[in-house]
């Protein structure tokens, strides 16, 4: 019989102190914070950026950076990263957030704001490449789903109220420094998880020496596996492109909607997420990733269909209603995806680099598509382009097949 790649991976549990439960509350309260503090100043960077002298397409540009940095690193250290020791990985990317954090607040100049952005995209990627080889390793092998689904859900419950915090902060000040205390609260934050990580998360020994490579994703250049890597794209992306640039475009432009009141919806979505993420996950490594990936694309679908329904009514409830379906399909994509791309790869390490970049690349793409489709055809367009994608998820599994056998 074949084994799921989180049961063929060399990491299990091998180095860590026994028993691991509370390591595993430390690390969930370090997810959590790390959430809210990565989030902290996102809907605020490009507000920044415009009142430093940079035009909408250079704060554009900003606001893209960071995951373009984080998506060139873990291209280019697919042998580095996921081996670094992931204490010390942790520890380091909340500092260097916290140097680029800090730098935003007192930047003089665009040009300033636009380096310490550069410093934060390193920062997140030691931290994204590190945090779920460290859930995995903690939650021990056979339980890559419940592992990155209880990661996930964590990070997304931080997420879930940081811009909502940060627009609370930024609203202290007047003019830009409102902006700027923002961006140093989010700054000591980041301390702060450092500190913590030090303090409570255990030291774990490198299974394989890290190294820099040419870019290397071993098992997954089998068509199988590109398939998955593109429902990985797909799937993860469609939440940026929904959440980030569909939905606001839909209240602003439609429905009117300020931005307290899409925060409330975009907060419910997120909070329906944690818990679809949380319990999905860990079914699929029970029961199998199909149901969780089949669920999602369906009620994704359903969501963008009451999204229509409400840009056509100009409703506001109908809107409203669309954040349960829509967070059950985050939850779904977030809480599986990982776990199929860890299967199909074979070994943990490839597997979560595999997601990392899936994920980087499907939600620039998707957000950038997103945005260009609105701009030539209309919202409908681009809400017509969310349901073919989540479609083409759907028929991926059905291809692909179970892949926790």
């Amino acid at each position: 019989m074949q084994r799921s790649g989180s049961e063929k991976t060399a990491s299990g549990t091998a180095g860590l102190p026994s028993p691991t439960h509370r390591i595993q509350r430390h690390f969930y309260a370090l997810a959590i914070g790390s959430g809210l503090t990565l989030a902290l100043t996102a809907p605020l960077t490009a507000v920044l950026a415009m009142k430093l002298g940079a035009g909408a397409f250079a704060a554009g540009v900003s606001v893209a950076s960071l995951p373009a940095v984080v998506l060139v690193l873990d291209v280019l250290g697919t042998r580095l990263l996921p081996y670094l020791e992931p204490r010390r990985a942790i520890v380091n990317g909340m500092l260097l957030w916290a140097l680029g954090s800090v730098g935003s607040a007192v930047a003089p100049t665009f040009a300033v704001m636009a380096g310490s952005r550069l410093v934060q995209g390193i920062g997140l990627a030691l931290y994204a490449a590190a945090a779920p080889q460290l859930a995995v390793r903690l939650a021990g092998n056979g339980r890559v789903g419940k592992a990155m689904g209880r990661f996930q859900a964590a990070m997304t419950l931080g997420s879930a109220v940081g811009p909502l915090s940060g627009g609370a902060v930024s609203g202290i000040g007047v003019g830009t420094s409102g902006l700027r205390l923002a961006f140093a609260v989010c700054g000591l934050l980041a301390v702060g998880c450092a500190v913590y990580a030090r303090l409570t998360l255990p030291s774990v020994p490198a299974v394989v020496v890290p190294r820099w490579s040419l870019p290397s994703l071993p098992g997954m250049g089998r068509p199988r596996a590109v398939l998955g890597l593109w429902m990985g794209s797909a799937g993860q992306g469609l939440r940026s492109a929904i959440g980030l640039t569909v939905v606001p475009l839909v209240a602003a432009d439609v429905l009117n909607l300020d931005g307290v009141r899409l925060g409330v919806f975009l907060t419910s979505m997120y909070l329906i997420e944690v818990v679809t993420t949380a319990v999905l996950g860990a079914r699929s490594d029970l029961r199998g990733r199909r149901f969780g990936i089949m669920l999602g694309a369906a009620v994704g679908v359903l969501g963008v269909g009451v999204v229509f329904a409400a840009m056509t009514s100009t409703s506001v409830p109908v809107l409203f209603a669309a954040a349960v379906p829509l967070g059950v399909a985050g939850g779904c994509m977030f809480g599986v995806l990982p776990a199929l791309l860890v299967d199909l790869a074979g070994t943990t390490e490839v597997g979560l680099s595999a997601t990392r970049i899936a994920r980087d690349l499907g939600s620039s793409a998707c957000m950038v598509g997103a945005g260009a489709v609105i701009t030539l055809a209309g919202t409908a367009a681009a809400l017509g382009l969310c349901v073919a994608l989540y479609l083409t998820v759907g028929v991926g599994m059905l291809v692909v097949g179970e892949t926790r056998v």
